[in-house]
């Protein structure tokens, strides 16, 4: 379990500038008009298959991440990458349920992220907070499983924030979508993840290290 002051301690080591948001949600929940829009205009077929929760661009933070796609700290997957992803210590894990990541998509890509299941039954060790969580105190049962992140459209950002972008987030010059978000797990391991980038059939797998090396 991870309380919101958790949250916000993990939140503080992390220098960003955040905007107001309007969430995406989980089917059957509603979603501001804007959130809904800029998710339908382009949906990838994972998407539709696996559902689950939705980010767009109207949902996004903006800032600017140097070396996100060249740090070795940073987990990427083609148009994606985890800022701190690489590792995570296995007393942050224990501290704080997981950790926070910020999550990066190249402006014009749809990649839907899924956790994957060891066994069909197999217990949940992880979560994805990412998208509309209820505002408590956040549980494992709050997350979700599978995250679909529509990135902005390309283009210059407008001098003043739009919700419908493009997005005034960087990387070393490629512009992206930025979301904030959790990877909750309760207990250090090696959180194996599906990502499925644009309409690609196949995922891309590879372990998510929270305290645990993976492969291991």
């Amino acid at each position: 379990m991870v309380v919101a002051s958790a949250i916000a301690a993990v939140l503080a080591a992390v220098a960003f500038v955040v905007l107001d948001r309007d969430d995406a949600s989980r089917p059957g929940t509603s979603r501001g008009a804007a959130a809904g829009a800029d998710v339908a205009a382009v949906i990838s077929s994972p998407a539709r298959r696996f559902r689950g929760a939705r980010e767009g661009c109207s949902t996004r933070s903006e800032a600017d991440f140097p070396g996100a796609y060249t740090s070795p700290q940073n987990l990427v997957v083609g148009p994606l990458a985890l800022i701190g992803g690489a590792y995570t210590d296995a007393d942050t894990v224990r501290e704080f349920g997981g950790n926070k990541f910020p999550l990066l998509v190249k402006s014009g890509h749809v990649v839907t992220v899924r956790v994957g299941r060891r066994a069909p039954r197999a217990r949940r060790v992880a979560g994805l907070a990412y998208g509309v969580l209820p505002q408590r105190e956040t549980t494992l049962r709050d997350t979700h499983r599978t995250v679909t992140f529509v990135a902005c459209r390309p283009g210059k950002a407008p001098d003043h924030y739009s919700p419908s972008g493009p997005s005034g987030s960087h990387a070393d010059g490629t512009s992206v979508t930025f979301w904030s978000g959790f990877v909750l797990a309760r207990r250090p391991t090696c959180v194996a993840l599906e990502i499925y980038v644009d309409n690609e059939r196949s995922p891309r797998r590879v372990g998510l290290p929270l305290g645990r090396r993976c492969g291991r």
